[in-house]
């Protein structure tokens, strides 16, 4: 143990208060100096901007979007940065800081919260993000919450951009996030490598900043990122757009880890409904499709053609499409 540091195995949150738990925090991010910045300790940070900016907000709820009884506190702190990096990259810019708020029970052990900092120092590393400040409070459940700044070149990519005639594309492949919650919550006995690639998308996504800023680059005409499942948020990005789309489920990149999973759920179903890939689904002119898949291809995440974008109606394999009855709505889905 560093001296003076509490023992965080045996000591309670309750123990340090919330004083003594900011100060772990700070000891962990910095205070921004290095930057001409202000990070945590005062009301607000203040930062150095001039940029077009882009700014986002999320929320993981215990027991909602994360379970310590299969995951690790490390695990909660990565993903709760990469679900905010992705909405970054779903506007096809690059994520730059961030303030986190943590709300937990008093008796929380401090180990739990020692390894949330750890997935979050290792978040931040690896997309460069700076965590500026947050707050802490006391709940009955731990929650996270992120909002996250990023910058953007130009004019971002909306949502409302899409136009007939234009090809849906989606980055790397579907339904392995969901394929990994059915192993963690019991789904299968055992393990394999298979399997811990599945976990893996489930626990540690990794979000497609790189991809992103190529198809902005690229001209996409509408994007968002896959966190609520296929179908909804092709729901959304078809509304927002005031277009329909024809979509072919043979044309999906269902996850092919999803066949380790012996007995489980269907490909195309989790690929279409299961949400928390944080794959790019966009649309693109058509025109522009083999430079896309070229600029996409390994060592990035890959982009599959699905399907294209019509006047109106949603259509899955030639009939329609409630895709609001195949993601996940948190205030609904239970």
């Amino acid at each position: 143990m560093q001296r003076g540091r509490p023992d965080l195995s045996v000591r309670s949150v309750a123990d340090v208060g919330e004083a003594g738990l900011l100060e772990i925090v700070k000891e962990r991010f910095g205070n921004g100096s290095d930057h001409g910045e202000v990070w945590a300790g005062d009301d607000a940070a203040v930062l150095a901007t001039g940029e077009r900016s882009l700014l986002t907000t999320d929320v993981l709820v215990e027991g909602i979007d994360f379970d310590l009884a299969y995951g690790s506190g490390r695990d909660v702190g990565w993903k709760s940065l990469a679900v905010n990096i992705s909405d970054i990259a779903a506007m096809g810019g690059r994520p730059t800081r961030a303030v986190v708020t943590l709300a937990l029970p008093p008796t929380t052990v401090l180990g739990v919260v020692d390894s949330f900092l750890d997935g979050l120092v290792e978040g931040a590393a690896r997309w460069d993000v700076g965590i500026v400040g947050g707050d802490i409070s006391g709940a009955a459940q731990m929650s996270v919450s992120v909002a996250m700044l990023g910058t953007v070149d130009g004019d971002p990519v909306l949502r409302a951009g899409a136009r007939p005639g234009d090809a849906i594309c989606v980055t790397g492949s579907l339904g392995g996030a969901a394929g990994g919650l059915f192993a963690l919550q019991g789904g299968v006995t055992g393990s394999s490598p298979r399997i811990d690639e599945l976990v893996g998308r489930q626990l540690r996504p990794e979000p497609r900043v790189v991809e992103g800023a190529q198809l902005k680059r690229l001209g996409a005409t509408s994007m968002i990122d896959v966190s609520d499942g296929l179908g909804l948020d092709l729901t959304r990005l078809m509304t927002a757009s005031g277009t329909g789309c024809a979509i072919e489920t043979a044309m999906l990149p269902v996850d092919p880890n999803l066949g380790a999973l012996e007995g489980g759920p269907d490909g195309v179903e989790l690929a279409l409904g299961g949400g928390e890939d944080l794959e790019l689904l966009c649309t693109i002119d058509a025109s522009r499709l083999d430079e896309a898949m070229e600029a996409l291809a390994p060592p990035l995440a890959g982009f599959t053609r699905i399907g294209d974008v019509t006047e109106d109606g949603l259509m899955l394999d030639g009939v329609a499409m409630k895709g609001e009855e195949l993601g996940w709505d948190h205030l609904r889905s239970r």
